[in-house]
């Protein structure tokens, strides 16, 4: 298999040039740039700085998260609530744009990435290809022979209009023939690169992974207070939870989640809707016209407070019609949890399998996602093996099989540069 492939070019080429650092006792000088810090990411940044071959720097194009700031996704202020800086050096970078906006290409203007991304480092990892400033880090990369690592969440399920898509498809290929490597998170995003024509030998599996350890340590400190948790919200012992995290947007399909629970025969399952966002008015609404019981508006929760829900919880429900990846998925796999997800979603891919550790449907078929439901709220041995699946499945999609991924592009780098310097 070609994913198969992906994940031998990550330890094919750090055994082979594992040597090249070690025998120097020189570390990867690495830049990454990124929009803002998020849990997702500098979690994993604490330990890739860890690592003895890596000397990393981040540089954030805002602070969002770090202070209280209106977040447009959440339509309200978010502010995180764990330390997303410690263990690594990082420079918040001056926004220059008359217009600053993280969704607005001209909405981020960072002129000083004209000095700090130089040959003082050995690459330069990107997160994704929107905004003036990534661009102007991009082009002063290649003008400056600094390798650049890619890393994005796109895959091949995309809406939009196909005019779209072929010129942006254009310029992204022209793009990706001046990249070095690229950071794979998954199976989908592969086949993303792959149709633009990227080799694979370019792409080095570095999975998108959120911190299992503090994950499953929260998991076995909450088993306890299971019932506790579900006092606080009025739900019953004998109940069976289902329970959706995210945003509270149309494109997340919480109106055919609605509708889908709605048709449960048995009146003992709850729903727990943990986020917020544009459509939560819409979701109130229609609970009320049609008089559901036991559904639960959580409202945005904090990364601290996240664990209790997917600990009080029986079944975690993904159903989306565009999901990039969906890390949500990852963390409830950590708390042993069987996945009811559209099959459209970029982690099903890789992390679910029907009939295994969940259940997957079309996007939108509301009969077949209530079905999904059904069985499970109605078999709970089956929740038990589906979720002991769930937390096998994920205990090796970590943080560690992703900074080898790193270090293999690092590794492939400095190889090629080597050969081409010889």
């Amino acid at each position: 298999m070609n994913d198969d492939r992906i994940a031998g070019n990550s330890a094919a080429v750090s055994n082979q040039s594992g040597g090249l650092a070690k025998e120097s006792r020189q570390r990867f000088r690495l830049a990454a740039l990124f929009h803002r810090p998020h849990p997702y990411f500098c979690k994993f940044f604490q330990r890739l700085a860890a690592h003895p071959e890596i000397d990393l720097t981040v540089y954030f194009y805002s602070d969002l998260g770090i202070r209280a700031t209106p977040d447009p996704g959440y339509r309200r202020s978010v502010q995180w609530d764990t330390d997303l800086l410690a263990g690594y050096r990082h420079r918040f970078l001056r926004n220059y744009s008359p217009w600053p906006a993280l969704h607005r290409y001209t909405g981020l203007f960072h002129p000083a990435l004209l000095r700090e991304v130089d040959r003082r480092y050995d690459a330069v990892l990107v997160h994704g290809w929107w905004g003036l400033s990534t661009s102007l880090a991009m082009v002063t990369a290649l003008a400056r022979r600094v390798p650049i690592l890619l890393h994005s969440d796109k895959n091949v399920i995309e809406a939009g209009k196909k005019w779209r898509r072929r010129f942006r498809n254009l310029v992204l290929q022209a793009l990706f023939r001046r990249v070095a490597a690229f950071l794979v998170i998954g199976q989908r995003n592969a086949a993303f690169y792959r149709s633009l024509g990227v080799p694979e030998e370019r792409m080095f599996l570095a999975p998108l992974a959120v911190d299992n350890a503090f994950f499953r340590a929260e998991a076995q400190r909450l088993k306890s207070e299971r019932y506790t948790l579900r006092h606080q919200y009025g739900i019953p012992p004998e109940a069976t939870v289902i329970l959706y995290v995210g945003r509270l947007a149309p494109e997340k399909g919480l109106l055919d989640l609605l509708a889908a629970f709605a048709g449960l025969s048995d009146g003992s399952a709850h729903l727990a809707l943990v986020g917020d966002g544009p459509q939560r008015a819409a979701l109130e609404d229609y609970v009320r016209s049609y008089h559901l019981r036991c559904v639960h508006f959580a409202g945005f929760q904090n990364y601290s407070q996240l664990p209790s829900f997917y600990a009080l919880s029986d079944v975690f429900v993904l159903p989306s019609y565009r999901e990039p990846w969906g890390a949500v998925v990852n963390e409830a796999m950590n708390f042993a949890l069987p996945v009811v997800a559209s099959q459209d979603g970029g982690a099903v891919a890789d992390l679910v399998e029907n009939g295994r550790n969940g259940l997957l449907f079309e996007p939108g078929d509301q009969g077949q996602l209530a079905r999904h439901l059904q069985y499970l709220v109605s078999h709970p041995e089956v929740r038990e093996q589906m979720g002991a699946e769930s937390a096998r499945r994920i205990a090796v999609w970590d943080f560690e099989r992703g900074i080898e991924g790193v270090l293999a592009a690092l590794h492939a780098v400095a190889h090629c540069a080597q050969r081409e310097a010889g």
